[in-house]
């Protein structure tokens, strides 16, 4: 299997990081031209065996692919594994960084390509979307966080 992992820092508190993370249905928030609809299929909302069904465009292609999370620790770690198409396992993993927030994102994929060529190709497609989507997360959460918008929102407040 091929194995990809991307780290960024992102200048919020954990519970914000974790808020936005453990939500899989706003993986399109921050997975723009990839996932376009995560859709929960099981009766169970959150935590270690919930079920997800994900439609989106890969690389141009239209898909559908179902996942279940296999592991969740509370404002640490998520682990979930495909269930259909092809073997891919994801860990979204979350550090405390005094004040901020170590986030990383891994995979381990087998790619759906039986040539070699094809497989390098779609691996370096993968790692640059894996860069994208970190980075997307960091400033999704650092513009919510940002003080300025803190002390924007408060001054709407006393003019009200």
């Amino acid at each position: 299997m091929d194995h990809l992992e991307k780290t960024v820092k992102i200048n919020a508190p954990i519970e914000k990081v974790w808020d936005l993370i453990s939500n899989v249905e706003r993986i399109p928030e921050w997975a723009k031209g990839y996932t376009e609809k995560m859709t929960i299929t099981s009766k169970q909302r959150r935590g270690k065996g919930v079920t997800t069904h994900e439609v989106g465009v890969a690389f141009g292609n239209p898909y559908e692919k179902d996942f279940i999370i296999t592991e969740w620790i509370e404002k640490r770690k998520i682990v979930f594994e495909s269930t259909s198409g092809w073997s891919w396992k994801g860990v979204w993993l979350m550090k405390d960084a005094e004040g901020a927030v170590l986030f990383t994102y891994s995979v381990d994929f087998e790619p759906p390509f039986p040539i070699t060529r094809l497989k390098d190709v779609f691996r370096k497609k993968y790692e640059k979307l894996l860069e994208e989507w970190v980075q997307n997360i960091k400033n999704i959460l650092e513009k919510a966080d940002k003080p300025q918008d803190r002390r924007m929102s408060e001054a709407a407040k006393t003019l009200q």
